[in-house]
């Protein structure tokens, strides 16, 4: 009986200590189970924290205010600005001071200048701005000169584009008195009064180098020159005279008209042109005064004496 009753005890001992180990190993296995689910739950936790903070800086650096990012922007334009701007007036300037240096070097250069002048003594007119340059023709004491342009040297330059000395012109009408050559007799009263004579003076020029000059009055020896196109203020040329025709080579003359009237013909046998010889009074100049003619030319040609026929 009492082995009986000791049995029971044990094999209750042993299944009371059966149900303990089996409770307590579930106890564990929970408790495991939720300590899994709470590390699982805090890294969940942590990792939504940094990306709250993350998102947190990167709203932050997205809101900046504009002027704070574009600040070093526009400061780097206005260094550049500040920069590159004062070269611009001196860059002015100095092409200013080179232009002005280029002149100042270069004496020869010419001013555009419009204007009309005499000669004051009979003077070289000459191909370029130097006494080195070529003499083209001579130009008598009283010749009108017309001047399209003038250089720091002292030279005006010509409307044929050559040039003449400043400091041998003038600006005002030089009398001058042509001289007679021995081929001829001097002008008599009537032709300083300003008429053609009717009766010229029998002299070998009257032969007019075996010409047939009958039926024509002889004027005497006239102080030859010449001109060109008439320059304007705008840069253009004129060929139109002072009776309305247009300039010819080899017809037009201009002359005195208190001593050849508009319209006279007359006659040069030793033609300087090499034409004809017969050439009309269709223009007038300042400085073509008494016996001088003044021949229309496309060129240039030297100055000469001539003997003169008036066409009846």
């Amino acid at each position: 009986m009492g082995v009986s009753i000791a049995a029971v005890v044990v094999l209750s001992v042993l299944v009371f200590a059966g149900v303990y180990t089996l409770l307590d190993s579930k106890a564990r296995e929970d408790r495991a189970r939720r300590n899994a689910q709470a590390s699982v739950l805090l890294d969940a936790v942590e990792s939504s924290s940094a990306a709250a903070e993350t998102s947190e800086t990167v709203s932050e650096t997205e809101t900046q205010p504009t002027e704070d990012l574009l600040a070093p922007s526009i400061a780097a334009e206005e260094t550049e600005v500040s920069e590159t701007s004062p070269d611009t007036e001196p860059a002015e300037e100095s092409q200013a001071e080179t232009a002005a240096e280029t002149t100042a070097a270069d004496p020869n250069a010419v001013e555009v200048y419009y204007a009309s002048v005499y000669a004051s003594s009979d003077i070289n007119l000459r191909s370029g701005p130097g006494t080195e340059y070529e003499i083209v023709r001579v130009i008598h004491v009283g010749e009108g000169i017309d001047v399209t342009g003038r250089t720091a040297s002292g030279w005006y330059r010509t409307y044929s584009g050559n040039y003449v000395l400043i400091s041998l012109t003038t600006t005002e009408p030089v009398a001058t008195t042509a001289a007679p050559t021995s081929a001829t007799a001097a002008p008599t009263s009537a032709t300083t009064a300003g008429t053609v004579p009717t009766t010229p003076p029998m002299t070998e020029a009257n032969s007019a180098g075996g010409a047939d000059t009958s039926g024509m009055t002889y004027y005497g020896v006239c102080h030859i020159t010449f001109y060109g196109p008439q320059p304007r203020s705008d840069g253009t040329y004129s060929v139109t005279t002072a009776t309305g025709t247009t300039c010819s080579e080899g017809r037009t003359v201009a002359a005195d008209w208190s001593i050849f009237p508009a319209g006279t013909t007359l006659y040069l046998p030793n033609d300087p042109l090499g034409g004809d010889g017969y050439y009309t009074v269709e223009d007038r100049g300042s400085g073509v005064r008494g016996s001088h003619l003044d021949l229309f030319a496309n060129g240039s040609h030297t100055v000469t004496d001539c003997d003169v026929y008036v066409v009846n």
